[in-house]
Protein backbone atom coordinates (compact mmCIF):
# COMPACT_ATOMS: atom_id res chain seq x y z
CA UNK A 1 0.00 0.00 0.00
CA UNK A 2 2.75 2.45 0.90
CA UNK A 3 4.58 1.70 -2.33
CA UNK A 4 1.46 2.48 -4.32
CA UNK A 5 1.06 5.87 -2.58
CA UNK A 6 4.71 6.73 -3.25
CA UNK A 7 4.19 5.93 -6.92
CA UNK A 8 1.09 8.14 -7.05
CA UNK A 9 2.88 11.03 -5.35
CA UNK A 10 5.86 10.67 -7.63
CA UNK A 11 3.60 10.71 -10.69
CA UNK A 12 1.81 13.90 -9.70
CA UNK A 13 5.05 15.61 -8.67
CA UNK A 14 6.53 14.75 -12.04
CA UNK A 15 3.47 16.14 -13.80
CA UNK A 16 3.47 19.36 -11.79
CA UNK A 17 7.17 19.92 -12.35
CA UNK A 18 6.53 20.51 -16.06
CA UNK A 19 4.62 23.71 -15.37
CA UNK A 20 6.72 26.65 -16.48
CA UNK A 21 3.74 28.60 -17.84
CA UNK A 22 1.28 30.81 -16.00
CA UNK A 23 -2.16 32.11 -16.89
CA UNK A 24 -2.83 35.64 -15.61
CA UNK A 25 -6.37 37.00 -15.51
CA UNK A 26 -8.22 39.98 -14.08
CA UNK A 27 -5.68 42.33 -15.66
CA UNK A 28 -6.34 46.05 -15.52
CA UNK A 29 -6.80 47.48 -19.05
CA UNK A 30 -3.85 49.85 -18.44
CA UNK A 31 -1.36 46.99 -17.86
CA UNK A 32 0.96 46.63 -20.87
CA UNK A 33 3.15 43.77 -22.08
CA UNK A 34 6.19 45.76 -20.97
CA UNK A 35 4.78 46.14 -17.43
CA UNK A 36 4.08 42.40 -17.25
CA UNK A 37 7.57 41.50 -18.46
CA UNK A 38 9.10 43.77 -15.82
CA UNK A 39 6.88 42.30 -13.08
CA UNK A 40 7.42 38.66 -13.96
CA UNK A 41 11.13 38.86 -14.85
CA UNK A 42 11.80 39.59 -11.16
CA UNK A 43 11.23 35.85 -10.63
CA UNK A 44 13.36 34.46 -13.45
CA UNK A 45 13.96 34.45 -17.18
CA UNK A 46 10.74 34.98 -19.15
CA UNK A 47 10.83 33.04 -22.43
CA UNK A 48 7.52 34.28 -23.78
CA UNK A 49 4.70 36.60 -22.75
CA UNK A 50 1.42 36.92 -24.62
CA UNK A 51 -1.09 39.61 -23.66
CA UNK A 52 -4.46 38.81 -25.25
CA UNK A 53 -5.83 41.76 -27.24
CA UNK A 54 -9.07 42.42 -29.08
CA UNK A 55 -9.41 43.54 -32.71
CA UNK A 56 -8.78 47.16 -31.65
CA UNK A 57 -5.51 46.21 -29.97
CA UNK A 58 -6.88 46.69 -26.45
CA UNK A 59 -6.20 44.25 -23.62
CA UNK A 60 -8.75 41.48 -23.13
CA UNK A 61 -7.70 41.24 -19.47
CA UNK A 62 -5.60 38.08 -19.55
CA UNK A 63 -2.12 36.93 -20.50
CA UNK A 64 0.21 33.93 -20.56
CA UNK A 65 3.79 33.94 -19.30
CA UNK A 66 6.30 31.17 -19.94
CA UNK A 67 9.40 30.92 -17.77
CA UNK A 68 12.65 29.10 -18.44
CA UNK A 69 12.44 27.32 -15.08
CA UNK A 70 9.55 25.77 -13.15
CA UNK A 71 10.65 27.28 -9.82
CA UNK A 72 10.47 30.77 -11.36
CA UNK A 73 6.85 30.13 -12.36
CA UNK A 74 6.07 28.87 -8.86
CA UNK A 75 7.62 31.90 -7.17
CA UNK A 76 5.84 34.33 -9.51
CA UNK A 77 2.51 32.63 -8.84
CA UNK A 78 3.13 32.65 -5.09
CA UNK A 79 4.07 36.34 -4.96
CA UNK A 80 1.81 37.89 -7.62
CA UNK A 81 -1.47 35.98 -7.22
CA UNK A 82 -3.89 38.22 -5.32
CA UNK A 83 -1.78 41.36 -5.74
CA UNK A 84 -3.54 44.62 -6.62
CA UNK A 85 -2.18 45.94 -9.93
CA UNK A 86 -3.88 49.10 -11.14
CA UNK A 87 -7.57 48.80 -10.22
CA UNK A 88 -7.79 44.99 -10.24
CA UNK A 89 -6.51 42.05 -8.20
CA UNK A 90 -4.41 39.66 -10.29
CA UNK A 91 -5.32 36.01 -10.55
CA UNK A 92 -2.27 33.87 -11.41
CA UNK A 93 -2.36 30.09 -11.93
CA UNK A 94 -0.20 27.41 -13.50
CA UNK A 95 -1.16 26.26 -16.97
CA UNK A 96 0.33 23.60 -19.25
CA UNK A 97 2.16 24.76 -22.35
CA UNK A 98 0.14 24.29 -25.53
CA UNK A 99 2.28 21.29 -26.51
CA UNK A 100 1.64 19.60 -23.15
CA UNK A 101 -2.10 20.06 -23.28
CA UNK A 102 -2.51 18.67 -26.80
CA UNK A 103 -3.59 15.09 -27.51
CA UNK A 104 -1.24 13.37 -29.93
Amino acid sequence: LKMSNDDDNHGSATRQSKFTSLYISSLDAQVSEEMLILMFSDFGKVLRLVLAKDSRGESRGFAFVEFEREDSAGQAMLHLNGRLIGQKILYVERTPKVEEGRDI
